[in-house]
């Protein structure tokens, strides 16, 4: 099937391209915090990418743009902020790329201007976000006809799973009986369907650990498995290709083969310290707790260390279930005689928080959400890892790339090329990450935190926003106000924001936020919450 379509690609292509223009190999993890090896991570056994960062460049202080799927891919895919295409969340003409382009006219995405450049570009599983693009996502920047392609191979395995990637047959026959109680009644949007869900016990399991194969699952299956056979044929035929795969684990529900189960046992993992900020603004919470929508988790209350240390081990099989993907895919660009001609990224679209706060999911501004790995390895750069004291952005992936490859890139950018870091310079000394969060109140309407994280501290600012005419507009109103001292308080504690001992430290971030963030406007009032 993958040899028919680059067959096509290949006998329709002319090619106009530097020869020495490197492939690129694009690797996008979802949810994936820096749970590596290669981040010092005690536990979690990751081989296969801990060789990818000795090869290449690892970026230890990382951080996403938005700690949401959509917002955050669209962020790294096209190398602006949330504020300049205004892609806030997901679902919907109000986020979606084609209005991005309307709001930004110099929108780019990465594969589609590798693709006017000379590239076949092409990508299986999730690259960027479906419910902010068409169903290829955003097919026109893609070789193929279908763009990123998700299709089960069942001579890899004949079983497809359920949804949420289940294979358990129990699980199964409840989860089908559950869909078909759903059509029935009429329950079709996506909130209805989880809440509903949520009441049918066994039919959203929170884990699971099949002794199945690695092609029972969508990693090793959808994903994994045809990019295998594409560098096989782009090493047959040495066009210069952007090959993107995007490994949906360890999303929710944490679902692996149980072999990478077998790799730990839950005492192995320490639970989180629970609780909120003293202190802490009341836009900080999310209402949305990912985790507390499977069984047996509870909605609401204390969730048994029992089961959070099982929810921990799950999402560290995960991983690992991932890892063996991405050593597949080293192998066969050895194998092929690409991998000295090839450019590989592996990077995780957010962080994830693991019971820190109450939270088993993402959805904040915390360093538990935005902090993301990033991981970059060039043939023309030797290893080097990148120490705290440099903050990166997934904004910054988008130049990087193009400087690694020869090419100049679009006019427009928010990101910086991070290829100074990459050969051994020091960063800048007023060095800062900026992230945000969407937030709708029900009683208040929208919020916005802006979030500047700097190699000590990090400032959070709330303000209302509202939307209109598919614009947002931001207001100079200041609702509530975060600051953090990773120095003296590394899990977030105590909000300083609030402590008349601070002012000063609190006003010198603001400075450093104004800096950071020119565009928004000036502060007109300011009442804490």
């Amino acid at each position: 099937m993958v040899r028919n379509v680059l067959l096509v690609l290949f006998s329709g292509l002319s090619l106009h391209i530097h020869a020495q223009r490197h492939n690129v190999l694009f690797i996008a993890v979802d949810d994936l915090k820096p749970w590596l090896g290669c981040y010092d991570h005690p536990v979690v056994k990751t081989p296969n990418i801990d060789r990818l960062a000795e090869m290449g460049t690892v970026f230890r202080r990382n951080y996403c743009q938005v700690a949401l799927c959509g917002p955050t891919r669209m962020s790294i895919m096209t190398g602006l902020r949330p504020d300049t295409t205004q892609v806030y969340n997901m679902g919907g003409e109000l986020w979606h790329i084609d209005t991005a382009r309307k709001r930004a006219p110099q929108l780019w995405t990465i594969p589609e201007y590798f693709k006017a450049n000379g590239y076949i570009t092409m990508g299986f599983g999730k690259v960027m976000d479906s419910r902010n693009t068409d169903k290829g996502q955003d097919s026109r920047s893609w070789s193929g006809p279908k763009g990123v392609r998700w299709e089960w191979d069942t001579s890899l395995y004949p079983v497809k799973p359920a949804g949420g990637g289940y294979q358990d047959p129990a699980t199964r026959r409840i989860l089908g009986k559950a869909m078909a109680d759903m059509k029935r009644l009429g329950i079709d949007t996506k909130p209805d369907r989880t809440a509903f869900l949520s009441t049918v016990e066994g039919a959203r399991p929170v884990c699971e650990a099949m002794d199945l194969p690695d092609e029972a699952y969508a990693e090793g299956n959808v994903m994994a498995a045809p990019a295998i056979e594409a560098i096989k044929q782009f090493g047959e035929n040495r066009k210069p290709f952007f090959l993107a795969v995007g490994f949906y684990k360890p999303h929710l529900p944490f679902v692996a083969p149980k072999k990478y189960w077998d790799l730990y046992s839950p005492e192995d993992f320490r639970l989180a310290f629970p609780d909120y900020p003293e202190g802490g603004s009341k836009y900080a919470e999310t209402p949305y707790n990912e985790g507390r929508g499977f069984h047996p988790v509870p909605g609401k209350g204390p969730i048994p260390e029992e089961l959070q240390r099982h929810m921990m081990h799950g999402y560290a099989a995960c991983v690992s279930y991932v890892d063996a993907q991405v050593g597949k895919l080293l192998q066969a660009l050895e194998e092929s005689r690409l991998i000295d001609d090839t450019v590989i990224c592996l990077w995780g679209d957010h962080g994830f928080h693991l019971g820190d706060k109450q939270v088993w999911g993402k959805h904040t501004n915390f360093e538990e959400a935005t902090r993301a790995p990033l991981i970059i390895a060039s043939p023309s750069i030797r290893g080097n890892r990148v120490e705290d004291e440099a903050l990166t952005e997934l904004v910054d992936v988008f130049p990087t790339l193009c400087e690694l490859v020869g090419l100049e890139p679009p006019a427009g950018l928010d990101g910086e090329s991070l290829v100074d870091l990459m050969q051994g310079r020091r960063p800048e000394e007023n060095n800062a990450a900026v992230s945000q969060y969407l937030r709708k109140i029900d009683d208040e309407g929208l919020v916005m935190g802006w979030s500047v994280r700097t190699r000590r501290f990090r400032y959070v600012e709330w303000r209302r926003t509202t939307v209109e005419n598919l614009h947002y507009t931001h207001s100079g109103e200041v609702i509530g106000r975060e600051l953090y001292d990773y120095q003296s308080d590394p899990q977030e504690t105590r909000n300083l924001a609030t402590s008349l001992k601070h002012v000063d430290m609190c006003a010198d971030m603001i400075r450093e936020f104004d800096q950071v963030l020119p565009n928004l406007p000036d502060r007109k009032s300011c009442v804490i919450r």
